[in-house]
């Protein structure tokens, strides 16, 4: 099983400053108890003239990074995917942190996912209910690992099943400005993702103030 972990950040407010982006990583390992190799993707806006001095803190802090400028987070995630050969990718925007909600290590979420079928395996910002666009859930359970369908292929922390991302999903991103370009162009209805957890689980990932903090 492989499995190759992403991290997507920019320059924002905050830059040059790492604080944000370390919390993350070491939420993620203190989670997991695994402390992979990540690779880097850095946009260089809105911040533009802390860019560089960020970058170079960046490759400080994860010395053995490969770290790659990109001019969204929609073309680092398309360049992520398109570059990969990883069985499984876990992707992360650089201003969440993982909660101790999460009891399950990743290679059993990743045989569920593989064994299950399931594309997008993602972590919930809030409890696992039906809300917004996770207009209904259907829970499900592999093994000791409860999850619930849902149509909705949020942003927030997921691991995709590189494969079956490639052929059914990847076809619909589109390099956007900013934030955009990903989660509203894959709301489709022959998609489904999967979220951690069963129905009213509570949530499992924190979002940071990754602009301003």
């Amino acid at each position: 099983m492989n499995v190759d972990l992403h991290i997507f950040t920019n320059s924002t407010k905050s830059a040059p400053s790492t604080t944000i982006i370390e919390k993350t990583f070491n939420s993620f390992v203190k989670v997991f108890q695994k402390s992979y190799i990540p690779t880097i993707w850095l946009d260089s806006n809105p911040n533009k003239s802390k860019a560089k001095e960020y970058q170079k803190n960046l490759e400080k802090v994860f010395k053995d990074s490969n770290i790659n400028n990109t001019s969204s987070l929609s073309d680092g995630y398309i360049k992520a995917i398109s570059n990969s050969s990883a069985d499984f990718m876990f992707m992360i925007e650089h201003d969440w942190e993982f909660l101790p909600t999460i009891t399950h290590s990743i290679e059993s979420i990743c045989e569920a996912i593989e064994k299950e079928n399931i594309v997008h395996f993602r972590f919930n910002k809030r409890k696992n209910k039906i809300k917004a666009a996770d207009i209904y859930l259907e829970e499900n359970q592999f093994n000791d690992l409860k999850y619930c369908i849902t149509p909705f292929l949020s942003n927030n922390p997921h691991i995709l099943h590189r494969k079956r991302y490639v052929k059914n999903v990847l076809k619909y991103i589109k390099v956007t400005n900013g934030s955009k370009g990903i989660e509203h162009n894959i709301q489709r209805a022959d998609l489904t993702g999967a979220i951690y957890g069963p129905i009213d689980y509570p949530k499992t990932v924190n979002h940071l103030d990754g602009r301003n903090g």
